[in-house]
């Protein structure tokens, strides 16, 4: 009798905790440190992007700790930024409003994030815009690559660009325990081929990532487990009578 009690509680508690777990969801996005041109309010789990730093030559992203401006996107020069983001850059005036010459190369900025289910897999998408071309890289992979800059005087030929949104699919992705423990890296590729006062330069990001739904199987241990100790307290009502 104390067995099966005891087993039937262990069962319940189980089901229980399992009964009341829920999926992660986090919605990223990338803005600077001004009020951002587009409409509405960012409201992301992300930290503030920062302008980690730039290199004339190598596409391993920089190190470093610097300022990242919210830029006007100023459509149709750039695709309008994603809904609850904003087009960042690494000086104020580098978008096609006001734009300043910057030196080609590549422009790293960053975004750290805390995961809520840590060890678990998740799944989502990440959309991605920049002048010239971005590639991607969440906790040191690279998860989009660069597009090709190719003729296009404008921006690059291939995706990510800055005339067209592109939307990448993420599935089976592992993310790291700890309090704004993911790092997010876009690091910039500035081609340069506009010539002087017209070469704008920025990257604008949305990302939705989310666990698996809980599966229906915890009710059924929680039947289970209520369902033993209710048998437990029945036979131990008819051994005291």
């Amino acid at each position: 009798m104390r067995n099966l009690l005891k087993f039937s509680a262990i069962v319940a508690a189980l089901a229980a905790s399992a009964t009341f777990a829920s999926a992660d969801s986090l919605t990223l996005g990338s803005y600077g440190s001004t009020s951002g041109y587009n409409p509405g309010t960012i409201t992301v789990d992300n930290t503030q992007m920062n302008y980690a730093g730039y290199s004339l030559l190598s596409t391993t992203p920089s190190t470093g700790t610097g300022t990242a401006f919210d830029l006007n996107p100023n459509p149709p020069v750039w695709v309008a930024a994603s809904p609850n983001s904003a087009w960042v850059g690494a000086t104020t005036t580098a978008g096609p409003v006001g734009t300043v010459d910057l030196p080609i190369g590549y422009y790293t900025f960053s975004t750290e994030f805390t995961a809520g289910s840590p060890g678990s897999p998740y799944s989502g998408s990440i959309t991605v815009a920049a002048d010239d071309t971005t590639e991607v890289l969440l906790n040191g992979t690279v998860i989009v690559p660069f597009g090709t800059i190719g003729t296009d005087g404008h921006c690059a030929v291939g995706n990510p660009n800055c005339l067209m949104q592109d939307t990448i699919d993420l599935s089976d992705i592992t993310l790291l325990g700890g309090t704004d423990g993911n790092l997010l890296q876009f690091v910039v590729q500035q081609a340069g081929t506009e010539g002087p006062g017209n070469d704008p330069s920025g990257v604008d990001f949305v990302a939705s990532l989310s666990t698996a739904a809980p599966t229906p199987e915890p009710s059924t241990l929680l039947l289970l487990g209520t369902g033993l100790l209710g048998s437990a307290g029945a036979l131990l009502r008819r051994k005291r009578a």
